[in-house]
């Protein structure tokens, strides 16, 4: 963000009216002004804050809050059976021109590009990294956002136990930086095929929704219920999208409630304990898309709380059968404590674990 004024009157107001500037940003704000409001609304609140005078760190903070939750990093896991050993940088080297691979792809122009000529980085002989960030164009959006930066990553780790495999991560908080990460692992996949590291595509395994039933699903997700990590304790299950299996008929005590929905989208306090989704009789006719967990944090002496997505958004979205799974992790921490350094610590060691729990329930509960 390059912009030589302070926004006011109608400039603020459209960064305010997004929707992920809350309530709650903006009371803050104005409470921190000596300004309380009775009606916690942006129809109260807003014109007060177009009418003030607004101060770089008012705004910074109001930006970055908007801009922090446009960035949330999803994270997608997969892994690749491997029928012979390598090394990882006669593998992979260092001449990897994604921008090229991304316009082999595109007929024309697209909205965004890759900054730089980034290349992947070895953080040790069995771990690879690449990181990048691009550039979009947002030509209709509003003065704040003509131009955005994303950034996204995969990270490929060698893990010899029992087979060779290499586990695969990516961090993707855009469309686009999704679409670059696909672009980037199969040209990898083409030249693991072309050493012959790799016998087919099949040799790559990932959690999908199409691998369990409508029970079985719904026992994978009830199971990061459980106090897997001694860093987390589990408070609730806040939304879960719950969509009705048509081929399925309804048990006999919910019938005449169910046959009338599509779907659902359910938002809580503890929805693990609502009768609908507590009965493992109900379970064969609701199909869970995604579910948002709350947990209670206590990491090295920081206190505070995580939200944790999990789901399949591709199935969320339009339906596909062949939807990947994704998690998202959102740690929410005291100003004394809140920083980038800190929460990206955190979050690392959270992955670990969440992708432990996934990969134990996952082969529990499959039914492929």
């Amino acid at each position: 963000m390059n912009k030589d004024i302070l926004p006011q009157g109608d400039s603020i107001r459209q960064l305010l009216v997004k929707s992920n500037i809350t309530n709650a940003n903006i009371n803050s704000l104005l409470r921190e002004k000596g300004v309380f409001l009775g009606q916690n609304q942006k129809n109260n609140s807003v014109p007060l804050i177009m009418k003030s005078i607004i101060s770089p760190k008012d705004f910074i903070e109001l930006y970055e809050t908007q801009k922090t939750k446009e960035e949330t990093v999803k994270y997608r896991t997969s892994s690749i059976n491997c029928k012979s050993d390598f090394d990882f940088q006669e593998v992979i080297g260092n001449n990897i021109d994604i921008n090229a691979l991304i316009k082999e792809k595109y007929t024309y122009r697209p909205n965004y590009s890759v900054v730089g000529n980034p290349n992947f980085y070895f953080e040790d002989e069995f771990t690879a990294v690449f990181e990048y960030q691009i550039e979009r164009e947002n030509l209709l959006d509003d003065w704040t956002n003509n131009k955005t930066y994303h950034k996204g990553a995969i990270t490929l780790k060698k893990i010899s136990e029992n087979d060779i495999q290499i586990s695969v991560q990516q961090d993707s908080t855009s469309k686009e930086t999704f679409e670059v990460n696909n672009i980037l692992l199969q040209a990898l996949k083409e030249q693991m095929l072309t050493k012959s590291i790799i016998k087919s595509n099949d040799d790559i395994i990932s959690v999908r929704f199409n691998h369990f039933d409508n029970s079985t699903r719904i026992k994978f997700f009830y199971s990061f219920i459980s106090n897997f990590t001694i860093y987390l304790d589990f408070k609730s299950i806040t939304d879960i999208d719950l969509y009705l299996d048509e081929s399925v008929e309804s048990h006999e005590d919910v019938k005449l409630f169910l046959d009338e929905i599509d779907n659902l989208k359910l938002s809580g306090k503890g929805l693990q304990k609502h009768v609908l989704i507590n009965k493992q009789e109900y379970y064969p006719k609701l199909i869970f898309g995604a579910v948002k967990f709350k947990y209670i944090l206590s990491f090295n002496g920081i206190q505070g709380s995580v939200v944790v997505n999990l789901g399949f958004p591709d199935y969320v979205k339009s339906k596909d059968e062949n939807a990947d799974f994704q998690m998202s992790i959102e740690i929410i921490l005291s100003r004394e404590d809140k920083n980038s350094n800190t929460e990206n610590k955190i979050r690392k060691k959270l992955l670990e674990y969440f992708e432990k729990k996934k990969v134990e329930s996952y082969n529990k509960f499959k039914t492929i």
